[in-house]
């Protein structure tokens, strides 16, 4: 091999691990020993609290979405204020609400704004079906009337419906969150009666039942916020998916 060709291949190895590196990020947690494939490592597939093949179980089978179960309260994550320094900076100033709620409902405040960066990026302003921080359903406010103005309550009906979801399974944090975002197992109904599938999404009915599942949610809430990592900005490679609420170019999700 010449020296122009030695070089390129040099400066080619060099890049992918570059970009290898770039995509594995220790956030410093340890491994949950309660999921499976975790790794210490933040990777497209893993993290601390499990690997996407696992946290999706089910879902590239004919049945559906069969969501392993992982305690709540062993899941791991960082602090409230390492998030609020962090990609949850916008959230910080509603910890009065987060903080409120979560002492109603048992659940710890950093997990509450770690949901509503995702669902909204903690805009309280954001829009659509599900208006507001949380994101959450019309129908489960009282009288089933939205008041996404009033942060107070709006962050207190995200709560109250994740404790439900989390109290219906008993305290399973990977199938409450998942439902919180739509997700769904099999006897729902939707799907032939079959949980969540890959293929679900961008099928027609998936399609009319509002923005197709982001399929990579999970590992991007368990692994990305959860341990202070942007999978909307710097880390957008965590997801195998590659989910954009999108059907187009032949997207699964």
């Amino acid at each position: 091999m010449d020296l122009k060709n030695t070089i390129k291949v040099f400066c080619l190895a060099g890049l992918l691990s570059v970009i290898t590196q770039a995509q594995s990020v220790n956030p410093g947690v340890g491994i949950n020993p309660n999921a499976h494939g975790a790794t210490e490592n933040v990777t497209p597939s893993s993290g601390p609290n499990g690997a996407i093949k696992w946290l999706n179980s089910g879902m590239d089978q004919d049945s559906g979405w069969k969501p392993p179960f992982l305690d709540f309260d062993t899941i791991k994550h960082i602090s409230k204020e390492q998030f609020y320094d962090g990609p949850g900076s916008a959230c910080r100033k509603y910890d009065w609400a987060f903080s409120a709620a979560a002492d109603e409902f048992n659940i710890d405040a950093a997990i509450l704004a770690m949901i509503a960066q995702q669902e909204s990026s903690c805009n309280a302003d954001a829009g659509g079906s599900t208006p507001g921080l949380m994101q959450v359903a019309c129908g489960n406010y009282p009288g089933g009337v939205c008041h996404p103005k009033d942060i107070k309550l709006n962050v207190r009906m995200g709560a109250k419906y994740f404790r439900d979801r989390l109290d219906e399974s008993d305290n399973n944090v990977l199938k409450a969150l998942g439902n919180y975002n739509g997700w769904f197992t099999g006897g729902s109904g939707r799907n032939g009666n079959k949980g969540l599938t890959k293929s679900y999404p961008c099928s027609n009915e998936g399609k009319s039942n509002g923005d197709p599942q982001n399929l990579d949610y999970l590992h991007q809430q368990v692994n990305g916020w959860f341990m202070g990592l942007n999978p909307y900005g710097d880390e957008s490679w965590i997801g195998t998916n590659r989910c954009s609420g999108s059907c187009k170019d032949g997207k699964a999700c």
